[in-house]
């Protein structure tokens, strides 16, 4: 049921960015000299993935 909603591509792409973000987030905590660095790396793949769900918004379709 959850596949009907939740497309394959969508599925990979949320887990690509469950890797990226636990990832990320291991290496901030283990190399303390670079934490701003990864920190930074995590709220880019975050950001990168609410924009890709955001529906485009269609203008173009508008146009008389």
């Amino acid at each position: 049921m959850l596949s009907k909603k939740f497309p394959f591509r969508d599925q990979v792409l949320a887990t690509a960015m469950l890797i990226t973000v636990i990832g990320s987030l291991t290496l901030a905590v283990m190399d303390e000299k670079s934490r701003p660095q990864f920190l930074d790396l995590t709220k880019f793949a975050i950001g990168t993935y609410i924009e890709l769900l955001i529906p485009r918004s269609r203008s173009n379709d508008s146009d008389v």
